[in-house]
């Protein structure tokens, strides 16, 4: 009997370590369970998140626009939020850090046949609007991950670079290339229009008003992004070399124009002096002038007296 009695002590010591085990299980599904139902959410100080629906009983809809800086935010299991930014963004073309082209810049041909290097440089914010931020993430973010950072510079270059290259293409066939280059008032003029090309092409090309001004802050008007280039350069550099040797000649034709100019009014100067006081007397009035003669005016019967230099003395020593 006494046997049988630690048996069963035995027994019930092992069923009290299973249901303890078994109990820690059940609460490890259950927290699993509930962080699958509460699901969280946050968002940086410079980005915006769109949240959709991924449950396994809902379909995979737009629920909302979570705000930039948003801290836990509760959203249903298997749900998505992307990012995007919603500070001030730039596409540079020739230029480096962020969301530049570093090693390229447009090549344009200019009205007299001239190829071009030109270096842009596009500033911009995403328009916040939650149906067109909605549209841009279905049309374009999801296409080109624009959502991660490498995502987002596949996106610049594949619908910002291609327009960049047709509004410079079409604008520059305008201007002979060295108005371009030495002409401050063309070059604003070019560079105007053909930001007035590109904010007509990319809205197109992209299928909606995604892209705002650098200042648009989500409450105020969207406004006109922001589209700068460089000094467009000839790709040849001997056509700058033959400009500067121009400029070089022609600058001395005019340093000795002007040299030739100032001889002609000096020798009108002397025609008119000789006509005026004959060969002779222009003679002696440039020699006064030069100080090679030295006169001096007597008044008439006045008394003059002139100073003799006195001969030095040489003193004898005694002796001598």
């Amino acid at each position: 009997m006494a046997k049988l009695g630690s048996a069963t002590a035995v027994a019930k010591g092992g069923s009290t370590k299973v249901k303890v085990i078994g109990g820690l299980i059940a609460a490890v599904i259950v927290i699993i369970a509930l962080f699958n139902i509460f699901n969280f959410a946050d968002t940086d100080a410079n980005r915006i998140g769109l949240h959709y629906g991924g449950g396994v009983i809902e379909d995979k809809k737009f629920k909302s626009v979570i705000p930039p800086g948003s801290t836990n935010k509760l959203i249903g299991p298997g749900d998505t939020v992307y990012t995007y930014p919603v500070d001030q963004r730039s596409y540079i073309i020739g230029g480096d850090g962020a969301d530049t082209d570093a090693a390229d810049e447009v090549t344009v041909v200019s009205k007299d046949n001239v190829r071009l290097g030109v270096r842009v440089q596009v500033y911009f914010t995403l328009n916040r609007d939650e149906a067109v931020l909605k549209s841009f993430h279905e049309r374009i973010g999801l296409k080109t991950d624009a959502y991660e950072d490498d995502g987002w510079d596949q996106m610049l270059q594949s619908y910002f670079r291609p327009q960049i290259d047709r509004a410079l293409a079409a604008v520059a066939a305008d201007y002979g290339w060295a108005e371009l280059y030495n002409n401050e008032s063309k070059k604003a003029a070019f560079q105007s229009a053909a930001a007035k090309e590109f904010t007509r092409l990319l809205p197109a090309a992209v299928g909606g008003d995604y892209f705002c001004g650098p200042s648009y802050n989500g409450t105020n008007d969207c406004g006109e992004l922001s589209f700068t280039i460089q000094k467009p350069t000839p790709l040849d550099k001997g056509i700058i070399d033959g400009l500067e040797a121009k400029q070089r000649a022609e600058l001395a034709k005019a340093t000795q124009e002007q040299k030739n100019q100032q001889v002609n009014v000096e020798l009108q100067s002397v025609k008119a002096q000789v006509a005026m006081l004959g060969a002779q007397g222009y003679l002696l009035k440039t020699a006064i002038e030069s100080g090679k003669i030295q006169f001096m005016v007597i008044p008439q019967n006045g008394n003059v007296s002139i100073p003799v230099p006195t001969p030095a003395t040489t003193t004898q020593q005694p002796g001598n």
